[in-house]
């Protein structure tokens, strides 16, 4: 992938997933200062259209471009190890899951087959090339010859298929990002170890979204005896242990495919349970990054010359309420409905994030995607009388039900929208509890198809910045229609939510997205309520930090001056 991070600019893409750790993906905090960029390549150039023999299938209509691996420019320092934290531990060593924990850790061990550049261009990694069908049913990808597992293992297209076909079992929990988008491809075909080609029924607009979730583990690893404590992909750093509440440590891969990366010789990774003690460890010296600082504290340190604060707030994340559709009371769409009136998303960007995060929106998407509508984001105004009004027409009583969130990345503003949320409720007559998770139960409570919690999760969701607003339900546990952590399910919203990521035409994919606002809106299982930033506070000698649009940051390019 081109380095092109050469100044600090707000970008639009997370998460993903969600909060702290959780399947849906994501969470963090932040203030701003813009992004560096790694120096840009030259870029790739388009490889012609091949031409379908007579009565064959239709080759490729959009198609490949390929990259060469970068040199370093002269002006980066290599060398030096990068002292990272970050609050919260993994939930699995399972690359495939899609958490903030995951990203920035597992993230630098397991690559993907290819990723985008801020403007949404899509750049090769593990696949140098491609040639899709007109008709959007067959993609081949041309893998990069000579990459290497950190075991000296040569992959190739057995690799894809294998995790391809690991992402749609179902004894996996943890591939819920991309099991819908690995069910897309009916029929794969292997002509070489270099090449395969996908095949769906169904036109696939949204398949380049799938392939830059899709991080490729090293079979002989995730089938042998040390699946769940050794992680081992292509990436540009090696694993060499994880301490579970403690640290990851990570080292140089010196066989990587890309030459000259990474710049540094290694990231240590130190994990905590809370952001202050993250924050003040940087404060000291011993840190060089804190992911994800609390809002109280970028604010004070983004007046503080001996740190500097990344800042990006829309990469398609965003803060929502989930709300459980499969449990009474909230199966109830009239006391959905009311909850949704009752959150004061005004109060939360002003008062709590301090106008950080953009405006309120209560609709999930990124500006860039083609389902935004700005006035349908000020659909659920805050209105109390509204709200109230809603639980009366429901025929419920004494309603009641938790709140929950995860004490990992900004828990303390979870906590203050709890407790905000909390205290209107009650106005209106509806009684929560607030339940504080550590991140690991908050991620399990939130698994499976009917999830077991009670009432509301406050959480982070990812997605909404991608070439095609369909991907979010294939990729998200958020609005997923075969399986999300509201557990709401029906046959309107699978025709619709299906619909939409078939169909060949992008006026037609256009009026689909607004007939899905107005669902979403409706059926308010999963609320919307503003942008999420990512802040991250760092020395001023970490150079060419970067959140990418797959919500994850990229070692490879950070160097130390």
């Amino acid at each position: 992938m081109p380095n092109n991070e050469s100044k600090m600019t707000r970008r639009s893409a997370l998460a993903m997933l969600m909060a702290a750790t959780g399947a849906s993906l994501l969470a963090a905090c932040g203030p701003a200062v813009a992004p560096q960029a790694p120096a840009a390549t030259a870029p790739p150039a388009a490889a012609a259209p091949t031409q379908p023999a007579a009565g064959a299938k239709p080759a490729a209509a959009v198609t490949s471009i390929s990259a060469q691996p970068t040199t370093p420019p002269q002006s980066v320092k290599t060398g030096g190890t990068l002292r990272w934290g970050q609050v919260g531990d993994l939930n699995t060593i399972d690359a495939v899951q899609w958490a903030p924990t995951q990203n920035n850790t597992l993230g630098q061990v397991n690559e993907m087959l290819i990723d985008y550049d801020d403007d949404l261009t899509i750049m090769p990694r593990l696949a140098e090339s491609w040639e899709q069908s007109s008709d959007n049913t067959q993609i081949k990808l041309n893998l990069r010859k000579g990459v290497q597992f950190h075991t000296g293992r040569e992959f190739t297209s057995d690799d894809v298929e294998y995790n391809l076909m690991r992402a749609r079992d179902p004894k996996n929990p943890y591939a819920a990002v991309v099991a819908v988008g690995s069910g897309w491809w009916t029929g794969i075909e292997k002509p070489d170890k270099n090449t395969i080609i996908l095949k769906s029924e169904k036109p696939r607009p949204g398949v380049f979204d799938f392939l830059q979730y899709l991080r490729i583990l090293d079979k002989d690893t995730m089938e042998g005896p040390d699946a769940t404590t050794k992680a081992v992909g292509t990436g540009a750093f090696k694993f060499v242990e994880w301490v579970p509440g403690d640290h990851i440590t990570l080292v140089k891969n010196p066989n990587y495919w890309e030459s000259g990366h990474p710049y540094v010789d290694g990231v240590n990774i130190s994990i905590y349970k809370d952001a202050q003690a993250m924050v003040a460890a940087m404060e000291a010296g011993t840190l060089d990054v804190a992911d994800l600082v609390p809002i109280p504290d970028a604010d004070r340190l983004r007046n503080d010359s001996k740190f500097k604060l990344y800042q990006t707030h829309d990469l398609g994340q965003f803060f929502y309420a989930a709300v459980n559709a499969g449990q009474a009371p909230t199966d109830n769409k009239l006391i959905r409905q009311a909850i949704n009136y009752a959150i004061d998303r005004q109060r939360f960007v002003d008062t709590v994030m301090k106008g950080f995060t953009g405006e309120p929106r209560a609709l999930p998407w990124a500006k860039s995607s083609p389902a935004f509508d700005a006035e349908k984001n000020k659909s659920y105004a805050f209105d109390l009388d509204k709200a109230k009004s809603l639980v009366a027409q429901s025929g419920l009583t004494n309603v009641q039900f938790d709140i929950a969130w995860s004490l990992a990345g900004y828990a303390s503003e979870y906590e203050q929208l709890a407790t905000i949320i909390q205290g209107d409720l009650a106005k209106i007559g509806v009684q929560t509890n607030l339940k504080p998770l550590d991140p690991p139960t908050f991620t399990q409570q939130g698994l499976g198809n009917n999830p077991p919690f009670n009432g509301m999760r406050l959480s982070a969701g990812a997605f909404t910045q991608l070439k095609e607003a369909g991907s979010e339900f294939a990729l998200s546990r958020t609005f997923g229609y075969a399986s999300n952590a509201s557990g709401f399910y029906d046959d309107q919203w699978t025709q619709l939510a299906s619909g939409v990521a078939t169909e060949p035409d992008a006026a037609k994919r256009k009026q689909l997205y607004g007939q899905i606002n107005d669902y979403l809106l409706d059926q308010s299982f999963a609320m919307a309520i503003t942008p999420y930033p990512d802040i991250v506070g760092l020395k001023p000698n970490v150079m060419d930090m970067k959140y990418f649009l797959s919500t994850a940051t990229n070692d490879r390019n950070i160097w130390l001056s």
